[in-house]
């Protein structure tokens, strides 16, 4: 097990408008959408899986109350991404006190395909990796989830309103370490029903690990 922690932010405050339904209660094979990416974070390198929820997503805080996360649920719901990620930084940063040589990584709540074994190795690569960011490849294609070192955490919060969290890399002087992947899961994630209706004829009979 690492000795540094690393603390995984979901952000789930999303309505899933396109998706026309909650789409991270839909079953994909034995489990919900969030339910498989939850196994798929239970890495012995994560130390805590904090989800950023809606205050009046009543159906997901039911659902996820026997799962071993912290759900966090602002007074007022993130508009975007990058608010939600500050709210996860804030409570983590408040329960947990992290060190600046710690980490965390970002994942969307929508991307279910991603297996325990994946994220176990990118734990262990990012223990190696000599920058402050770390972003998993597929064929040059970058996904998720991505790492940062906790010592850039202040920084989300000094973006403009209308700058996303890449900004980090595109707009100051941070080069991230691009870790290359064998596995186009890192790339998956799920947005509409025929995206709904793709994952589940690949991966909607997959077992538990």
């Amino acid at each position: 097990m690492t000795t540094r922690r690393l603390f995984a932010i979901v952000p789930a405050a999303g309505r899933s408008r396109r998706m026309g339904t909650h789409k991270l209660l839909l079953t994909l094979g034995t489990e919900t959408v969030i339910q498989r990416l939850v196994r798929g974070l239970s890495s012995q390198g994560i130390t805590k899986i904090v989800i950023v929820a809606r205050r009046d997503d009543v159906l997901l805080k039911k659902h996820l109350a026997d799962l071993q996360v912290d759900l966090v649920q602002p007074e007022s719901d993130p508009p975007d991404m990058k608010s939600s990620v500050q709210y996860a930084l804030r409570w983590i940063e408040e329960h947990y006190q992290p060190e600046e040589e710690e980490g965390w990584l970002l994942v969307p709540a929508d991307h279910p395909v991603l297996e325990q074994s994946v994220i176990d190795e990118l734990c262990q690569s990012w223990e190696r990796c000599p920058a402050d960011v770390m972003i998993p490849t597929y064929q040059n294609r970058k996904g998720h989830p991505t790492f940062f070192r906790w010592s850039l955490a202040g920084e989300i919060f000094r973006l403009s309103e209308e700058q996303g969290i890449n900004a980090l890399w595109q707009s100051r002087n941070i080069q991230p370490y691009l870790q290359e992947c064998d596995v186009p899961e890192i790339l998956l994630d799920l947005d509409t029903p025929e995206d709904f209706d793709a994952l589940s004829k690949k991966y909607g009979t997959d077992k538990k690990n």
